[in-house]
């Protein structure tokens, strides 16, 4: 049934994605999310497997991964931006979404309550204490393999001199040499950090890299260092005496979070 159901949950996303890829001139936004997606899932399925994660578990992750940004093919219609702040909850607009377009009505009441609540959590700044054990997994899955994704994304981004597409850095501004204090100094308190400080370029990278400090398993932190990515945003960052520590600091924890330790 898992398999199943994964395939069945994977041609009703194709359906539903199908009529923005056909919008002129709106292809590279969609693709880039329909693409997002089946990476996202494939790492999902990646982390599952390293962390023996029990089986309907697995399936709601795997699920939700498939269903995670689902509402940002309607936001990016509606508002023509995939910065949440400036349009709308993407997460909440993923479960309406997939409510209304019937995407998990064959499966069991306990996956699809699971499958709801990961997508639905996704884009939190923190996951809520007290969820139950497999919800909080999956969850935290989920939120890893979609960062981790997001790395690979933007490093492509950030590789041309003038991206022709704001839209993946949430427009923000470009300067070669600027950035926020109050960004760089959320990472030297090994915090994520906040997109409502975003304004330069650097801003966004420095937050990426600072995703470090939510990713969940050590897998994910395998892979990331594994993909280089971290060392690869942090090339393209000013030499700025800040930024080295930082540089410093997040390389050292990750190689102790992907160790284990």
């Amino acid at each position: 049934m898992s398999d199943g159901l994964i395939g069945l949950v994977a041609e009703r996303f194709a359906a539903f994605t199908a009529p923005y890829l056909a919008e002129p001139g709106d292809l590279f936004a969609y693709q880039l999310k329909v693409e997002h997606t089946a990476r996202v899932v494939d790492l999902a399925r990646e982390i599952c497997a390293a962390e023996d994660v029990a089986a309907d578990t697995a399936l709601a992750t795997l699920l939700a991964a498939q269903l995670h940004d689902l509402g940002r093919f309607p936001q990016y219609k509606t508002y023509r931006t995939f910065r949440d702040i400036e349009s709308a909850n993407h997460a909440a607009l993923s479960v309406t979404h997939l409510l209304r377009a019937h995407m998990l009505d064959d499966a069991p009441t306990a996956i699809r309550r699971l499958v709801i609540g990961a997508v639905y959590l996704h884009n939190r700044r923190e996951l809520p204490d007290g969820l139950p054990a497999p919800l909080d997994m999956a969850a935290r899955i989920v939120r890893d393999s979609d960062k981790l994704d997001i790395y690979r994304v933007m490093i492509e981004h950030f590789s041309q001199p003038v991206p022709e597409h704001p839209e993946v850095a949430l427009h923000v501004k470009l300067d070669p040499d600027a950035y926020t204090p109050a960004v760089l100094r959320a990472l030297l308190d090994r915090s994520p950090g906040d997109y409502t400080q975003l304004v330069w370029v650097n801003d966004f990278k420095l937050m990426t890299v600072g995703w470090l400090y939510d990713m969940n398993c050590r897998s994910s932190c395998r892979i990331l260092r594994e993909r280089g990515y971290l060392e690869t945003i942090f090339a393209s960052l000013p030499d700025d005496p800040g930024i080295n520590r930082v540089r410093a600091q997040l390389l050292g924890d990750l190689a102790q979070r992907a160790r284990g330790a």
